[in-house]
């Protein structure tokens, strides 16, 4: 991932904070043998132990929550105190998305041993999601990560923006699927915008921790990972130049494997990005440098360090203002990786460097002299 959301957008958070108070009070109540019946007094009384004024109201009106609340809380009554013990432990586990991310506390999931339970938790949870929609949550939880985004390209692919929340719904993925741990399908702390491609063709339902056994990156506090190309392939004899691209994670290696597998970053970076570009990121260093011959700032009388001192001239340019979008952090990556290659001596590379920064009959004029 290539950036983080602000945490402050998950502050409003109230609707999922008052569901799982009230059935941690269920609960409670259930352990010391008190009767919970499904009346419109119950549903108040319960929610006003977690909510007071607008928001109680609100949430009081919700006649599906309730229907679905009391729907959980006949089933969970149904259990002994152990099975009970164990849905709430599970319930609190799958809230804990920081640390289930980082893989410092294992998942707990009852979809083999409790189904009965763990519809009913998806089908109150899941509906209260939609809720967010009627409730403007989910919009302002939108425009605070929209504002704090200053590039408007999706952080988990760097390639298609993200939309204006006056322009239409964006896509808002359960990251930890919902199918799986339901408890946390209204919890905005696991609703994060993504774009159409990364959501709908990539993510769809995967289960990014996969039941716990790896890391992912936390979508509200991470650091993008160093990215190399310097272990591709060249293709020596192919003409024009062809290359295997070999992207290479250097640092949080771990959530970055799993960022690939589930978004599939190396194939759309080598396939639509670098194989797509890099004859048009090298025209646009050849064109250069033809300017500046133009204009005087570069002889016909270089010398090899003098030519790398352009290539390494514009690597760095490239490095301080990437491209916005379609991966635009991949440009200077490929030209730190021709300088590598240049520096190694690798003779493709020479001569391809050569003819960008000299040009061809320039070429031609000091060979023929």
């Amino acid at each position: 991932m290539l950036r983080s959301y602000p945490i402050a957008a998950t502050a409003d958070n109230w609707l999922h904070d008052a569901i799982i108070g009230i059935i941690q009070d269920v609960h409670d109540k259930l352990s010391i043998g008190e009767t919970i019946k499904s009346k419109q007094s119950t549903w108040f009384d319960l929610v006003s132990e977690r909510l007071t004024g607008k928001k109680k109201d609100r949430l009081i009106g919700l006649s599906g929550v309730k229907d679905r609340l009391f729907s959980f809380k006949d089933a969970y009554a149904n259990l002994d105190q152990t099975d009970r013990n164990m849905v709430l432990a599970t319930l609190v586990s799958q809230n804990e998305i920081a640390n289930l991310l980082n893989r410092t506390l294992q998942p707990k999931v009852i979809s083999q041993t409790h189904p009965v339970i763990h519809e009913k938790a998806k089908d109150l949870f899941v509906f209260c999601f939609k809720k967010l929609t009627d409730l403007d949550v989910r919009a302002g939880q939108y425009s605070i990560i929209f504002a704090s985004l200053t590039d408007k390209i999706c952080p988990f692919c760097g390639i298609e923006r993200v939309m204006n929340p006056a322009e239409t719904a964006q896509d808002q993925d359960h990251y930890l699927a919902k199918s799986i741990y339901p408890f946390c399908a209204a919890n905005l702390r696991n609703l994060v915008p993504m774009c159409r491609c990364c959501n709908r063709d990539f993510k769809k339902d995967k289960d990014v921790i996969q039941s716990g056994s790896r890391k992912a990156f936390d979508p509200y506090n991470c650091t993008q990972p160093k990215i190399t190309l310097n272990q591709t392939i060249i293709f020596e004899d192919s003409s024009p130049i062809k290359f295997d691209w070999n992207i290479d994670f250097l640092t949080n290696t771990e959530e970055a494997e799993t960022w690939d597998s589930v978004f599939d970053i190396r194939t759309r970076y080598k396939r639509d990005i670098l194989n797509e570009y890099f004859s048009k990121w090298l025209w646009s260093f050849s064109e250069k440098c033809r300017k500046n011959r133009k204009r005087g700032y570069i002889g016909n009388d270089l010398t090899s360090n003098q030519i790398r001192q352009q290539l390494a001239n514009y690597q760095e340019d490239k490095a301080e203002n990437p491209n916005i979008g379609l991966a635009g952090f991949l440009e200077p990556l490929v030209f730190e990786f021709l300088l590598q290659k240049y520096d190694e001596n690798n003779p493709s590379i020479v001569s391809l460097v050569r003819l960008a920064v000299l040009g061809q009959q320039e070429i031609q004029d000091i060979e023929a002299a």
